[in-house]
């Protein structure tokens, strides 16, 4: 659909995600000239009456959501027969694409993220929307790093319950809540179980269900209990393993009842509130009944109606009347007594509360100071002064304020508070950095480490021929070493392969021919066209492996990064000899060929033809 023109506005340019129930595009609103994200309902979705009007229905629920941290819908409608919806158009990568770059993620910059998140589900919940697919590939960032909730209007499109008729799990399996799975209604303590499993993939940088089909991956999600966080990644403290582990509980009585619940305790975490188990709610006893907010109330579950009250009838006109029977006198003389009571009892106590707090004098405000600008402990004195307390504190890296300055302020300047009131602020951690090592005459490996130490990462790798630096080790390094780059930053490397060979004479293959064989092995990978699978992304490739050099024996790895992790496959080829090794890989991965240990081929594998996620 490139190139077309939806409702004689909107230009769709390039497809940039596909899932189960739509296609995105990036597109152009030709009428504001704005970049936009165009959602198109898939055909065969837009053939189910059913679907159509739930998508039709819940985006226009969506597009009245108005927050900073949900994705902005413009507008959406039908064109013949596509049913779209336009909304903002975020170029920066999705969190599903950093966690496989950089996980696992600081758990600051986790609790920053799930925060946001949970704000926006919390917003949602309180207008009766849930989301339905809370998964990182729909948690997007603006340029500035704002988290923005996506894909509100499609997830809820995709029905009530979590399966389909013949058994198949609608939306992510690696992140449905156990009741969706069963394919009961989706609540909101459903985005809750799911914003779990995100947590948890980002600390430990896997999920925690895998499985050969989704219904396996669903079924996991309702037997079997998640793997312990900190032994994945010991990093974790108890109270953010107690915090992931409660929204992911498989009981709806043990996990929160609501976002705005997990929101506390996540900003407890970020303030740095050790929780040890206690800074939650609890469970709400059988006997007792409270009011449920809409936010509260399942969607889809059926109204309760009030139970009306008795009613007392009136008189009916012309029916004999009974003059009442009258109290006895010591009864009446009780209860008057017990009147005058109460009520000296509540003057009293409000005499002792204005003593207390007002003595001979009416209740007064003070204006909050300002402290923007200030360092911490100065802006605590500032508001000592003012009979003001310092509130929650919130870091942020700005580069355009010194480390350890406020930067903004809640209640703002000159407001009128209540002595005592507590005022939040906003500290600048400056902008986070580190000294790039010296990698250079190191292997690749120890390269990656001490980058990885330094809170850098190893970029693109070049490999050259070099007179005198041994083959394996890194020749030149960019950003160079000494200099200050932000955590996070790449470090691109250029490794050497030795000294450049000279022309090999020509060596009898072992097999008897005539043909020449080079010193260094032929590497060619391609994909194998008869594999099939039913888990996502996963896919058979053939690392074809030939021309060997003129010694016997010649040592072979194969060393294989993909979502699973890393594997190697070692082998050992003679001279003049060719083979092939069948790799299964999951999602995106690299190939490296390593020769007598020296790397010799490294490329991303050949992507799956069509995408599998989104």
């Amino acid at each position: 659909m490139e190139g077309s023109l939806i409702a004689g506005r909107y230009r769709l340019d390039s497809r940039i995600g596909e899932g189960g129930l739509a296609t995105v595009y990036r597109g152009l609103d030709i009428t504001l000239e704005r970049d936009v994200a165009v959602k198109i309902l898939r055909p065969e979705m837009a053939e189910n009456p059913d679907a159509v009007l739930r998508f039709r229905r819940e985006a226009h629920a969506a597009a009245k959501l108005n927050h900073p941290n949900i994705v902005q819908l413009f507008d959406t409608g039908v064109d013949g027969d596509i049913y779209y919806i336009v909304m903002e158009y975020l170029p920066e990568p999705d969190l599903k694409r950093i966690i496989r770059e950089y996980a696992p993620l600081p758990l600051r910059k986790v609790l920053e993220v799930s925060i946001q998140a949970a704000r926006a589900l919390a917003y949602a919940h309180r207008q009766g929307l849930v989301h339905r697919d809370v998964k990182p590939h729909n948690i997007l960032f603006t340029d500035d790093g704002r988290v923005k909730l996506s894909d509100f209007g499609i997830a809820a499109a995709a029905g009530e319950h979590g399966l389909t008729e013949d058994g198949q799990v609608l939306g992510s399996a690696y992140y449905i809540s156990p009741e969706q799975a069963q394919g009961g209604p989706a609540t909101a303590q459903s985005d809750i179980y799911s914003l779990g499993v995100v947590m948890f993939e980002c600390v430990t940088g896997r999920v925690p269900f895998t499985g050969a089909t989704a219904a396996e991956i669903a079924a996991k999600h309702v037997r079997e209990r998640p793997p312990s966080l900190r032994a994945l990644n010991p990093a974790i403290t108890p109270s953010a393993e107690f915090v992931i582990n409660k929204a992911m509980a498989r009981e709806t009585t043990r996990r929160y009842r609501t976002a705005d619940e997990l929101l506390t305790d996540l900003e407890k975490l970020a303030d740095g509130v050790e929780l040890d188990r206690t800074g939650v709610l609890g469970v709400p006893s059988e006997e007792a009944t409270l009011p449920l907010s809409p936010a509260q109330v399942p969607v889809g579950a059926p109204a309760t109606v009030p139970r009306p009250s008795p009613v007392v009838p009136g008189p009916v006109v012309g029916a004999p009347t009974r003059a009442p029977e009258r109290a006895p006198a010591s009864v009446a003389a009780m209860t008057a007594l017990a009147i005058v009571v109460a009520l000296a009892a509540l003057i009293g106590v409000a005499f002792l509360v204005k003593q207390a707090f007002y003595p001979g004098q009416a209740p007064r405000q003070v204006a909050v100071p300002p402290v923007k600008g200030l360092t911490q402990a100065r802006a605590e004195e500032e508001l000592a002064k003012a009979g003001l307390k310092r509130g929650r504190i919130t870091y942020v890296e700005v580069d355009t304020a010194p480390e350890g300055t406020v930067v903004d302020q809640v209640p703002g300047i000159g407001e009128m508070v209540e002595p005592g009131s507590a005022v939040d602020l906003t500290i600048s951690r400056g902008k986070q950095t580190a000294t790039v090592p010296n990698v250079t005459q190191r292997s690749v490996a120890e390269a990656t480490e001490r980058l990885e130490k330094e809170g850098l990462h190893v970029g693109t790798v070049e490999q050259i021929y070099h007179e005198s630096v041994p083959a394996g080790l890194v020749v030149k390094q960019v950003p160079g070493p000494g200099l200050m780059a932000e955590l996070g930053t790449p470090v691109d490397l250029t490794v050497s392969k030795g000294p450049e060979p000279t022309k090999p004479e020509p060596v009898t293959p072992a097999n008897g021919g005539d043909e020449a064989v080079a010193e260094n092995p032929v590497v060619d990978i391609v994909p194998d066209e008869t594999f099939s699978s039913d888990r996502p992304g996963e896919r058979r490739l053939i690392v074809k492996i030939s021309a060997m050099g003129t010694e016997m024996g010649q040592r072979i790895q194969i060393v294989k990064n993909d979502d699973t992790g890393r594997e190697v496959v070692a082998a050992t080829m003679d001279a003049g000899a060719s083979r092939e090794f069948p790799l299964k890989v999951v999602g995106n991965a690299t190939i490296e060929v390593l020769h007598n240990d020296r790397s010799v081929f490294s490329a991303p594998a050949p992507a799956p033809e069509s995408p599998t996620e989104r």
